[in-house]
Order: structure tokens, then C-alpha cells, then sequence
């Protein structure tokens, strides 16, 4: 039984990822060689070479994963219940410590591959400003984060799943909730431990903001400007929060190396997820996924886990969805992702009327530039990755000539 799940999570999720990777490897290194479209040769091509390094890196990272997942399998989870059980404390906190001790072995194995990505191809690609300190810094608190988090929310769950017959059910509306108020505090409580906010001081450029968010009906707490080159080279701008705790948030990446009319288009195209109420639709989709993920985990065969040699409580049956999850999101992402290119296309528009089309495209141009991000991906690794539509699609739809 034991290697029958590894097999399917080899063939659902690590032969799928790698095929997927290898496809989007061959298309770029051959659209590399073609005459550059938008991007000048030079940029064209080390974009090109930045989303080959890349996908070298993911492959990497997907046989990690899959080494972890059969590690957790075969070895690692029936010590980790017999260690816990050792402990001299109640029931509820040895399986809380349990589930904490999981999220620390994760958190450990995929540190190198982190430090990988930010500390060397990163920075060989101009990205990273961070020092060795300051990125050891965030680490540390994104670990303390992690255990401070997933412990209380794991207590909490773990009493549910010890209190309630359909479990299940509850434990999904718990994290749900949860989730929601992590989103909606975020930009207040959580990215100022990483990163410094000051309020927009261009007054010109605060006024044209709120003339455009006024349009709209959108209000929020303030515009804000985060010092992202203190760790970052690349440039965006997002609205933050939910309810009364919304925010406008600006790179300062983003203020220096793209113009008012382009900012504002970037900023209408995002008002345009507003008007569509399309935060609204990803939460329901997020809620639809988590409520398949939790219903599996509350009917769960209870030979499983005698095949894995562990009893069934209440921290084995949430490391065991932890898991799981990657198989479930992967073939989750298809979906997820045409309902998210949808509503690129529709918030493209409405952020073309609120500036005009010409800005809007001259400025997902400069992004694109500026972040390295190659134009051209494989159609089917665009149909399982991307949550954007390609941006030659994006640039047809705003009326706007590539050459291609």
C-alpha cells in the first residue's frame, strides 16, 4: 500500500510537473532563437535564460518534494508519532507538537532551495538587494511566523477533530475563517515585520489615485509606498487587505521606473478586480478547495493508516492531507487558472477605460521588461501555471501592434 502511494503521487504529481517543465524548456529554448518580439534582443534573451534556470530550479524542487513526501512515508512519520507520544504532556499538545514538528521538517528542507533562488539566481539576474544578514533576518521570522501560526491554528483544530463527530466540517469552517482574517490583517499586522510603509508623499500622484479610486467606489486606508528595493529589484503595486482594512500598496521599484499614466493604468487594472468583485470569486474558489481537501481528510479509510504505521489521530490525519495536498492542487490549478485569466482579460479592460489602452499595455510592457518575465510560454504549461493570460494575448486584446 505503502508504494502504492508513492506511485500515485509520482504519476499525478511529480511525472506531470516534469513533463509540464520540459515542454515550457523546449518552447523557450527555441523561441529564444527567433527574432526577439517587444523586448530588445539582449533583454529578450536573458529573460529567456532567467525562465530556463528557473525551470531548472522547479524540476529540482519537485524531486525534493517528491523525496520528502516518500521520506514522511516511509520513515519519518511513525517516529515522529512515537517521539511525540513520549512526551509528558496532554493528548491535545503532543499532537499540536507533532504537527508543529512537520511544519519545521518542511521548513528545513526547503530552506536551501530558498536561499537558492533569492541568494544566487537572483541576484546573478540583478533581482536581490538583500544582504546574507538580511535575508537569514526574514528567514528566522517567516520560521517563527510559521510555528506561531500553524501551532495555534493546529490546536485549534486538532480540539475540533477531538469534539465533534463531522469534524470535518467545522475544522473546514475554522481554517476558512481564519484564512479570511489573515488576508484582511495582513498589510497591517503582518508585512510591516518585513517591510517599511510610509505614506505616498507625491501629492500630484495621491490625488490622481483617489480621483480613480472615487470613480470606482473603492476606499481604503491610505496609499502607501513599500521600500521593496531593500530586498528586490522587481516592480509591483497591489491593494491590500479586505473590508475596512484596505490599502493601496506601491513598490518603490515601481515609482521609480515606470510613469504616472502607466502606474495609474496598472492601478485601474487592479480597481477592475474590485468592480468585478473578483476577490470575492477567488476566496469562493479558495472555500471550494479547501472544502475538498478537508472532506477527503474526514473520510479517510482507517486501514490507511495501520498500512502506515501510525494510529489514526488527529495530527497524523493533518499531516496526511499536508501531504496529499499538492496532488489536489495541482489538478486544481487548470481550473483555477481559467477563471483567473478570465478575469485578467475583464480587469485589463476596465483599467484601459479608466486610463486608456495605449498606457495599460506600455506599462504590462515595462513590467515584463523589468522583472525578466519571457513573453512566450508552452500552451499547456500556461494551461496548468499560469494565473495571468500570456502577455502577447493580453497586448492583442488592448488593440495594441507587437509585430507578431
Amino acid at each position: 500500500m505503502l508504494y502504492l502511494l508513492g506511485c500515485v503521487y509520482i504519476v499525478f504529481y511529480t511525472l506531470p510537473s516534469v513533463v509540464l517543465s520540459a515542454l515550457q524548456w523546449r518552447h523557450i529554448r527555441r523561441k529564444i532563437g527567433e527574432e526577439p518580439v517587444i523586448l530588445p534582443r539582449k533583454e529578450w534573451e536573458e529573460a529567456g535564460r532567467y525562465s530556463l534556470e528557473k525551470l531548472k530550479l522547479s524540476a529540482i524542487k519537485n524531486g525534493v518534494e517528491t523525496i520528502v513526501f516518500l521520506l514522511w512515508l516511509f520513515i519519518l512519520l511513525p517516529h515522529l508519532e512515537q517521539l511525540s507520544s513520549a512526551w509528558d504532556m496532554p493528548q491535545i499538545l503532543q499532537w499540536t507538537f507533532c504537527a508543529m514538528i512537520f511544519f519545521f521538517i518542511g521548513a528545513v528542507f526547503s530552506f536551501p532551495l530558498s536561499f537558492y533562488s533569492v541568494m544566487v539566481l537572483d541576484k546573478k539576474y540583478g533581482f536581490t538587494k538583500s544582504s546574507l544578514g538580511l535575508f537569514i533576518k526574514d528567514a528566522i521570522k517567516e520560521l517563527a511566523m510559521l510555528l506561531l501560526v500553524a501551532g495555534i491554528v493546529s490546536f485549534m483544530l486538532i480540539w475540533v477533530m477531538s469534539n465533534f463527530t463531522y469534524w470535518w466540517l467545522y475544522g473546514f469552517a475554522l481554517v476558512f475563517a481564519i484564512a479570511v482574517l489573515v488576508n484582511t490583517f495582513y498589510p497591517i499586522l503582518i508585512a510591516p515585520i518585513f517591510n517599511k510603509f510610509t505614506p505616498l508623499n507625491d501629492e500630484n500622484l495621491r490625488e490622481r489615485i483617489e480621483l480613480m479610486m472615487k470613480k470606482v467606489g473603492f476606499k481604503s486606508k491610505g496609499i502607501f509606498v513599500m521600500d521593496a528595493s531593500k530586498r528586490d529589484g522587481r516592480l509591483n503595486a497591489y491593494f491590500g487587505g479586505l473590508g475596512s482594512a484596505k490599502r493601496v500598496v506601491l513598490f518603490d521599484t515601481l515609482l521609480e521606473k515606470v510613469s504616472q499614466d502607466g502606474l495609474l493604468a496598472i492601478l485601474g487594472h487592479e480597481l477592475g478586480h474590485f468592480k468585478h468583485k473578483d476577490i470575492v470569486k477567488n476566496i469562493a474558489v479558495m472555500a471550494t478547495l479547501m472544502f475538498v481537501l478537508f472532506f477527503i481528510m474526514g473520510n479517510l479509510p482507517a486501514n490507511l493508516f495501520d498500512l502506515l504505521g501510525v494510529s489514526q489521530n488527529p495530527a497524523t490525519t493533518i499531516i496526511f492531507l499536508l501531504l496529499i495536498s499538492p496532488i489536489v492542487g495541482f489538478w486544481a490549478m487548470p481550473i483555477m487558472g481559467i477563471v483567473s485569466r478570465k478575469a485578467e482579460y475583464r480587469a485589463d479592460e476596465y483599467g484601459s477605460k479608466l486610463t486608456s489602452k495605449r498606457s495599460l499595455a506600455e506599462a504590462l510592457i515595462r513590467l515584463v521588461n523589468e522583472n525578466k518575465s519571457f513573453p512566450c510560454s508552452h500552451p499547456a504549461y500556461i494551461f496548468f501555471h499560469f494565473s495571468h493570460p500570456p502577455l502577447f494575448e493580453r497586448l492583442k486584446a488592448l488593440d495594441y501592434r507587437t509585430g507578431k
